[in-house]
C-alpha cells in the first residue's frame, strides 16, 4: 500500500510544500522488510549526544517539531503535542521531563515520562544529561517508507533515514531522520561499511 504525505516547507516564501509517496509497512511486516535491506545498510549505533532536560509542569503541552532536509530544502516531517503528566518513582510523584535534543538537526523538544527518563539518562556536571549506553540495530532505507509503530502511530522514514530497532521480538520500532542520527548517534559498525 502507498500513502501520500505532505512535507511542510519551513520557508514558504522561497519554496512550497512537497508531496511524497511512501510505501506503508505494517508493524507485523517490519521484520520481514528489514531482512530485505542490504547488509551494508545495517549497522549498530548508540545514542551518545547529551540532551537538556527539565521537569515540566503537569498539564503543560509541548509542541514537538521534527525537521528533515531534502534537495537542500528544509521541511517539517512531523509535528505532535505531548502533555506533561506525573509518575510514581519510589513512592513519590514526579512530573515528566521536557527534553531538548540540542545536538539534533531539529533541536526538538518532547516529553519523556519521569519513570522512563531516570532509566534512560545520567546527569552531567554541566546540567545536561547523557543517554545510558544502549546499542541498537539501525537500518538505512533506500526508499520513502512509513512504518506503523507498536503504539499505533505512523512514523515516516524518508530515503536515507533509518529504522531503529528497540525490540524485534515485540515489534517495537521507530524512525530517525538521517541528519538527526548522524548528529546524535555513534555508529559502532567498522568504517568499511560506509553509509551513503
Amino acid at each position: 500500500m502507498m500513502k501520500e504525505i505532505v512535507l511542510k516547507s519551513c520557508r514558504p516564501e522561497e519554496y512550497g510544500d512537497e508531496v511524497v509517496t511512501c510505501r506503508v509497512i505494517e508493524n507485523a511486516d517490519i521484520n520481514a522488510y528489514l531482512a530485505t535491506i542490504p547488509e551494508e545498510k545495517r549497522v549498530r549505533a548508540t545514542k551518545v549526544a547529551p540532551v537538556e532536560a527539565k521537569p515540566g509542569k503537569v498539564g503543560e503541552v509541548i509542541h514537538t517539531v521534527l525537521l528533515t532536509e531534502r534537495d537542500g530544502k528544509t521541511y517539517i516531517i512531523h509535528e505532535e503535542d505531548g502533555t506533561v503528566g506525573e509518575r510514581e518513582i519510589d513512592g513519590q510523584m514526579y512530573p515528566d521531563m521536557v527534553v531538548t535534543n540540542v545536538h539534533s538537526t531539529s533541536n526538538e523538544k518532547y516529553v519523556v515520562k519521569a519513570n522512563k527518563f531516570v532509566n534512560m539518562y545520567v546527569p552531567n556536571e554541566d546540567g545536561t544529561f547523557t543517554p545510558q549506553p544502549d546499542e541498537r540495530e539501525v537500518y538505512q532505507v533506500d526508499e520513502d517508507v512509513m512504518i506503523m509503530t507498536a503504539w499505533g502511530e505512523p512514523a515516516v522514514c524518508l530515503k536515507g533515514s533509518y529504522i531503529v530497532v528497540y525490540s524485534a521480538e515485540e515489534n517495537d520500532f521507530n524512525t530517525v531522520e538521517e541528519g538527526a542520527i548522524k548528529s546524535t548517534y555513534r555508529f559502532s559498525t567498522p568504517k568499511q561499511k560506509k553509509l551513503s
